[in-house]
């Protein structure tokens, strides 16, 4: 985000702050109804006196508000804002995957051999044998590597064994292989 208009927006937030009723000129109609359309509430308006009806005092407070913009330094204060890293994979730093060879020239049979250690893959998955399972998805992969499905597959066990890298690179792998693949974005 462009510092220059984070400040910007900081001043007309400190601006708001001091003076709630600059929420109820026309210019600034607009940050009302959001404010208002997100369950916020606005001060009512307060009935202007003389002076401050007096137009060229409106001018001169709308001069040095802008000058407030453009001379404010953004913020290198902490935040308050404390975030909760429950649940949250570290980056794994493990070597990259096998991919297998794309150039190989795939024969019904290596076709067959894959189709079996897909389904033995599953069966591994689903009875939690997740390293058995990335295991065989490589050797399906190494039979096949055009079949994008084998790459998403073993996506899903890379995220369980929670390595999100080797998953995110079989996903790329998938959608290159195939880029109407839906699974890589579920």
């Amino acid at each position: 985000m462009d510092p220059r208009k984070v400040s910007k927006l900081r001043a007309s937030v400190k601006m708001c702050k001091q003076d709630p009723s600059v929420l109820h000129t026309e210019e600034m109609g607009f940050l009302k109804e959001w404010v208002v359309s997100v369950g916020g509430k606005i001060p009512p308006a307060t009935p202007k006196t003389k002076l401050e009806k007096n137009t060229k005092e409106e001018k001169t407070d709308s001069k040095k508000a802008e000058e407030n913009i453009k001379t404010e330094e953004p913020s290198s204060e902490e935040s308050d804002l404390e975030i909760d890293n429950e649940g949250v994979i570290e980056p794994d730093t493990d070597a990259p995957q096998e991919m297998g060879d794309e150039n190989v020239e795939i024969t019904e049979e290596m076709t067959d051999q894959a189709n079996d250690k897909k389904v033995a893959a599953t069966d591994a998955l689903n009875d939690g044998e997740l390293q058995k399972a990335t295991d065989l998805f490589t050797d399906a992969i190494k039979l096949n590597p055009r079949l994008a499905i084998l790459y998403a597959k073993r996506a899903s066990v890379f995220l369980k064994l929670q390595t999100p890298n080797a998953a995110i690179r079989d996903c790329d792998r998938d959608t290159e292989i195939d880029p109407d693949s839906a699974q890589p974005y579920e």
